[in-house]
């Protein structure tokens, strides 16, 4: 039933202490007990009785769901003897929707009727009205039941922030930041991905082109050694034919020729360093320093 003023009742952030309900709080205490009640539905041991043909708790879905004892003349499942099961697995892993056992099931599950005839156009189907307040707390069954008691809350906490604000048509930015922080987190993880990829595309055409340099000169070497090699003047040994001033210090640290700004490619140990620092950070990177 409904809290009213003066109702008793705990709730999970401070469940040893009591509280008293008051105008400004009897929803709460209403929804604290409607969980509390939820809870034990899909948790609980039920009874392995009968009334009147039915097992007494075939509505609930923790009748359904979880270990239980077995109900001596339940034609439904055929169960005899006192040994415990578990009709979910029984009925989802040898059943489908052709089966009424299934039907049964699923609509208990999702709806806390039991119905030992469904139809299968109808299993699904909740067949109470979605609730919109907190004033019939019975209503509230099964996993329809949790998912409208949500909604109820939902709805319940917009207004008191709203209330707050002085406005009903503002927006509420707490509950649209929960609402679209896992994708604003995937949009992050995208452009971080973004960001990485372009760095190594940056990287490899950096590094295609200094490959091409360091052929060219292979091949300008390799000219200048076949036609200045013989002759006084320009010969390819003091690297000074054709490619030779072009070329200069390449490999050898030296300060000029067109591989000056590295200071060298090979060994010179300011090429090196240089070199290196290129690649020493992350031009996109998406980090905080």
């Amino acid at each position: 039933m409904a809290c009213g003023s003066g109702t008793k009742f705990r709730i999970q952030s401070n469940g040893t202490i009591e509280l008293t309900a008051n105008d400004d709080t009897k929803d709460a205490c209403t929804a604290a007990k409607l969980l509390d009640r939820l809870h034990d539905d899909f948790t609980k041991k039920t009874r392995n009785t009968m009334t009147s043909n039915v097992p007494d708790d075939a509505s609930v879905p923790s009748f359904w769901l979880r270990n239980q004892d077995k109900v001596s003349g339940f034609t439904l499942m055929n169960e005899t003897g006192t040994s415990t099961t578990n009709r979910f697995t029984t009925i989802f892993t040898s059943q489908t929707s052709k089966d009424q056992p299934y039907r049964t099931a699923v609509h208990a599950i999702m709806n806390g009727v039991y119905q030992p005839n469904i139809d299968e156009q109808y299993y699904l189907k909740n067949p109470a009205t979605a609730q919109t307040d907190l004033s019939a707390p019975d209503n509230f069954k099964g996993i329809n039941g949790l998912i409208n008691l949500n909604n109820v809350l939902e709805n319940l906490i917009t207004e008191k922030v709203r209330a707050k604000t002085g406005s009903s048509s503002v927006n509420i930015k707490i509950l649209d930041d929960a609402q679209h922080y896992s994708k604003r987190q995937e949009i992050k993880t995208t452009l971080e991905e973004i960001a990485r990829r372009e760095n190594e595309i940056y990287r490899e055409k950096f590094l295609n082109i200094i490959l091409v340099l360091v052929g060219v000169f292979v091949i300008g070497t390799l000219l200048s050694k076949k036609f200045y090699s013989g002759g006084g003047g320009g010969g390819g040994g003091s690297g000074s034919g054709l490619f030779g001033n072009t070329f200069t210090g390449v490999g050898l640290g030296s300060s000029s020729g067109i591989f000056s700004r590295f200071g060298g490619l090979g060994l010179g140990s300011s090429g090196r360093s240089r070199l290196s620092g290129l690649f020493s950070s992350n031009p996109y990177s998406l980090s905080t320093r």
